[in-house]
């Protein structure tokens, strides 16, 4: 009888070992908020910049959410040291669209219309690695991380000129979410 018992609980840890210790826990992540904000590359006063100085610093921020507690519900196993175990994520609600916008006519562009075929994208620390909003919107699918981006534009913008820029995210479900930027004046 201690034997059949012995052999029964032995089972059971060695399941649970198999089942449990090394499954990895399940996420939904999203875009949750989105910062957009005036750098000026000469000082910190942001109001003011020269065409040359500007670039708008963009910050997708990322939510996740656990949807599987598989292995903190593990029973006699502790798991917190194993170490086979992988994170699983799950992109839900990809953006569909990214849009920036001026509240000024900019570049023969009337204002409110989208301003992406003169952006130039660089990331946070690869200086001189560039690419297009269209890349931009499948890096944001793409990543895990709240990166840094930075967008300048490829044509100067004149002086005397003051405007606010909008960034707008469309999502799959017809969400979105819009972040403007303070005015700033060109000099």
């Amino acid at each position: 009888m201690k034997t059949k018992i012995f052999k029964l609980f032995a089972f059971v840890i060695i399941a649970q070992i198999s089942l449990y210790a090394c499954c990895g826990d399940e996420f939904n992540i999203f875009i949750s908020n989105l910062e957009i904000s005036v750098i000026d590359d000469a000082d910190n006063d942001n109001s003011s910049v020269a065409s040359e100085d500007f670039s708008l610093r963009f910050i997708p921020d990322y939510q996740t959410e656990r949807i599987s507690f598989l292995s903190t519900n593990a029973g006699f196993i502790n798991t917190a040291n194993a170490t086979s175990c992988d994170e699983i994520y799950y992109r839900i609600n990809l953006a569909e669209e990214i849009t920036l916008t001026a509240n000024v006519p900019l570049f023969g562009i009337p204002a409110g219309n989208s301003l992406n075929d003169h952006v130039i994208v660089e990331f946070q620390f690869q200086e001189g690695n560039q690419i297009t909003m269209n890349e931009l919107l499948l890096d944001i699918n793409d990543s895990l991380n709240s990166f840094q981006y930075f967008l300048r534009f490829d044509t100067e913008i004149p002086a005397m000129t003051t405007a606010k820029f909008t960034m707008t995210v469309v999502f799959e479900n017809d969400e979105q979410l819009t972040n403007t930027t303070t005015a700033v004046t060109f000099e």
